[in-house]
Formats: structure tokens, sequence, C-alpha cells
């Protein structure tokens, strides 16, 4: 039964494919479902690109070795995607854009564009494989098959889709499995307090320290913050999103109600690490959740909730490549290969971009060897590199100027690769956090130059004077 229900809905999710395909005639279509998806559906699909399976079985996997603050990643991703579509989807829909390159190129000049193309492709690599490597995990643990086998079929169900059915797919596939992701915590958690009690019983249950706030340790708590502080969902995956409805307004609210959709997953999910932690001690914490499903929920339940979690996993795969394979075309390939590319061959090299950036995240995949959410922040810190000189084109009374913003990026970028690959990290922290602040700091001291900022004035502030 279990593996039957996991089957129907990949089955399920390449119907989908196949009718987005059906609705993609233009490369617009294809890269922004022509500016025409619902809001309830971007709402959905901009949630479920957050919730993969660091939301889920990462945050299950640190309920189990730690405890609680396993709790503190998820609340702080869903804090920072609220702060962050209240902040810029409106503004990116405004635009009229395809990638958030394309709009610092307006402010910053050509530089700066392909520097942040080149980045937000290499970033987006590690998650994607992490989302791979966790369903390739569960459907091995399902049927007894290989996990290098696993996870090639998982990537190949979530590459299929997005090559065949580009937005479209992407949107529908979303917003099911985000409602198949609520409909199995959910599930999961009403049983589990059946068997188990609430949060109290559990954690009476629990070994010394599952309760304490601080167990997460530094490294991981200082991840979190400094994707809090670059307000990392200022990022093509999630304002691809909001550019692929009609109105400004409805990207701003479409991401709001994404943002509070996140609270109750992290919660749920943290929860059933803390049943695995008392009924499976001392196996993989990775595997700790598919296993409590399997072994100790009843097939039905144990069936929906692993493809809720195979849901999460390609809800974050799915936009991820197809944001990336966007940002090669849009920002690469039109802009500097072929800027006179037809329509048909951009939509052409739309789909063949989708296909190799999903096989190269499938080669990580199955190499990778680290901790699910430490996997997927593996490359988060050069993500800072326009967060400075983008907050001071929208906000500051003084502005950069393009070299020195561009300059700004470059330094950030190269700062964040290298401290993403230092061991031990630098000052105990992890890059993500360090790097922001380096980029705020580098801004702050670039507005307070004479001669690398300007007063700005306003087309009012003009006409009144």
């Amino acid at each position: 039964m279990t593996i039957t229900i996991v089957i129907i809905y990949l089955a399920v999710c390449m119907m989908f494919g196949f009718y987005g395909r059906a609705r993609t005639k233009t490369s617009e279509d294809y890269s922004l479902a022509g500016r025409k998806m619902p809001g309830w559906m971007a709402s959905l699909s901009i949630a479920a690109t957050l919730v993969g399976s660091g939301v889920t079985v990462g945050v299950a996997e640190l309920g189990y070795s730690v405890g609680i603050s396993g709790v503190l990643y998820p609340t702080m991703l869903g804090l920072c995607l609220l702060l962050s579509m209240w902040i810029a989807a409106a503004r990116f829909r405004k635009t009229e854009k395809y990638t958030i390159p394309e709009m610092l190129e307006d402010y910053y000049g050509p530089s700066a564009r392909l520097i942040v193309a080149i980045i937000t492709m290499i970033i987006f690599i590690p998650p994607t494989a992490a989302q791979f490597l966790v369903a390739g995990m569960i459907l091995s643990a399902l049927t007894g098959i290989s996990q290098g086998v696993t996870i090639t079929i998982a990537a190949f169900v979530i590459i299929a889709y997005v090559v065949m059915g580009g937005m479209w797919a992407i949107g529908f596939t979303d917003a099911f499995q985000m409602i198949f992701i609520y409909l199995g915590l959910i599930l999961m958690a009403i049983i589990s307090v059946i068997k188990f009690g609430g949060y109290g019983a559990l954690l009476a249950q629990l070994p010394p320290g599952h309760s304490s706030w601080s167990a997460i340790g530094p490294i991981r708590f200082t991840a979190y913050l400094g994707v809090l502080l670059m307000f990392g969902f200022i990022s093509q995956p999630w304002l691809q999103k909001s550019a692929s409805v009609e109105t400004p307004e409805t990207a701003k609210w479409s991401g709001i109600i994404a943002g509070l959709l996140i609270f109750p997953i992290g919660f749920l999910a943290v929860f059933a690490g803390l049943i695995a932690r008392i009924t499976l001690p001392g196996i993989n914490p990775a595997m700790a959740v598919p296993k409590l499903m399997l072994t100790v929920f009843p097939p039905v339940i144990g069936g929906i909730f692993l493809a809720a979690v195979i849901a999460a996993c390609m809800s974050c795969s799915d936009s991820w490549i197809h944001s990336s394979a966007t940002v090669f075309v849009r920002d690469i390939y039109q802009r500097h290969i072929n800027p006179g590319a037809s329509d048909q061959r951009v939509l052409g090299c739309s789909m063949i971009a989708s296909l190799l950036y999903g096989v190269l995240a499938l080669v990580l995949a199955l190499m990778a060897q680290q901790e699910i959410i430490m996997l997927v922040l593996l490359f988060i810190a050069p993500g800072a590199l326009f967060i400075g000189p983008l907050l001071v084109a929208w906000f500051s009374p003084r502005k950069l100027k393009k070299g020195i913003g561009s300059a700004i990026i470059l330094v950030v970028a190269i700062l964040g690769i290298l401290l993403s690959l230092k061991r031990p990290f630098l000052w105990g922290v992890h890059p993500a956090f360090s790097t922001t602040i380096i980029a705020y700091a580098l801004t702050g001291l670039g507005l307070l130059l004479p001669w690398s900022s300007y007063p700005f004035q306003s087309r009012r502030q003009i006409d009144d004077s």
C-alpha cells in the first residue's frame, strides 16, 4: 500500500508535466506562465519552493539529533520569506523583468548582471542535489533498490516534467504538492498525539539536552541568521513566481501568504523527529523519519507522509532547475551568445538548459555525503552578493555609482565562495552570516564615501525645486 501511494503520486506529477506542456506555446509561457498564474497557485508554489527536504526530513533529522531547537530553521525561513516578499515581490513584478540579474543591470550595468547570473546558477546546484538525494533515500527505503538507482529515478521524474511543461507544470505540481505536504504532516501529527501524547509527553522521554533551544549550535544558528539578514528569498526562484502573476499587488500578497504557510510545517516536522528519537534510537538521523513511517505508522499514513516528503523535494528542485535555466537563457544566452534568437529557439534552449542543469545536480546528489540542511546551505553565502546594492537602489536617499555597485557585488561573491570552502569556518560561524555582514559593511562604506556614491533626487523632488 505504501509504495502504491508513492507510485500514484509520481504518476500524477508526470501528468501535470504533460498538461503544462499543452499550455506552453511561447518562451514567456515556459518561463513565466505567460504572466497569467492565479494568485492562489503562486502562493502555494512559492511556499512549496521553500518547503523541501530541509524543512521536512532535514528538520526531522535535527529534531532527532538535537531536539526542539531544530524548529528554529523553518521559523527563520518563514520569517525571511515574509519579509522578502513584502519588500521585493511587487517591486520585481512592476519591472516586467524575467530575472534578478536583468533588473540589476538597470542599476549597476552589464558586469553586475553577468556576475549575479553566474553565481545564481552555481548556488542552487547543492540544494537541488539535496532534494534528489532525499527523494532517492525514501524510494530506496520503500523498495529496497540501491540508493543510486532510486536517486536517478527521482531526478528523472522531476527533470522530465520541468523540461516538458516549464512554469505551468511547476505551478500545478507545486500546488498539488503543497496540499499533499500538509495532508501528510497533519495526519502524522494526529496519529502521533494518539500514540505518544503531545509535546510535553515527548520531551519527558527524550535524552537530556533535547529540550534546549541552543542545542543546534553556533554554525547552524548563524547559517539561519545569515539567510534572514540577506533576505535570502529576494532570489530568482521565488521572484520568478512573483513575476508570473498578473499584477504587483497579487505578487505581494501571494508571497506573504506563502510565508505564513511555512510556520506550521516546521513544527510538525520536528515533532516527527522527536517521535523517531524515542521509538528508533541509534539509527541514521537522516533515515529516522522514513523508517518511522514504515515501521510504526499504518501503511496508508506512512505512504501519504512519505509521498509528502517526496513532494517537498520535488517542489523545491523543480523551481531551482527552472529558475537557473531561465537565468542562463535570459542573462547569458540571449544577452551574450545569441541576442537575435527567435522565440521558438529561446523556448528550445530553455528546455535544454533545464535538462543539463538537472543532470548536473543529479551528479552531485550521487556523490553527496553530508547533513541534508547543511548540503542545502552549502553555497548559500555568495547569495549575499547583491543584497546591499539592491536595497540601496530601492530605498536609500544616496545611490551607489554603477562601478562601485558592481565591485561590491563581485567582492562579496568571491568572499562568499572562499569562506564557504574554508574549513573550519572563519570566526566559528557559518559563512552565510559573515559574508552578509561583510556585504552590508562594504555597502555602508560605499555610501559614506563621496566619490563612490551620489545624492539621488526623484522626479518629484526635481519638479518641486
